[in-house]
């Protein structure tokens, strides 16, 4: 079940900070948001931009990536 989005959480994050709020690798989100730029716009699961040469990905869309994807940060084992 998806969780619900605040309105404090509808920004815009680099993949590092997303990295921190999600739990995710660093380079895992980098890696999607260079996979993510090379869709068309109407096809892309996560809002994407790029502004001064980073990338940033849309938070409520990345929170609701990490619900459905069923894929997600691992515990530390």
């Amino acid at each position: 079940m998806a969780k619900a989005i605040t309105p404090e959480q509808e920004i815009w994050v680099m993949t590092t900070e997303g990295a921190e709020l999600t739990g995710y690798n660093r380079y895992y989100l980098e890696k999607l948001s260079k996979k993510l730029s090379q869709l068309p716009e109407d096809q892309r699961v996560i809002k994407w931009r790029k502004r001064l040469g980073r990338h940033e990905l849309w938070l409520p869309d990345l929170l609701r990536y990490m619900d459905e994807s069923g894929y997600g940060p691992h515990a530390k084992k």
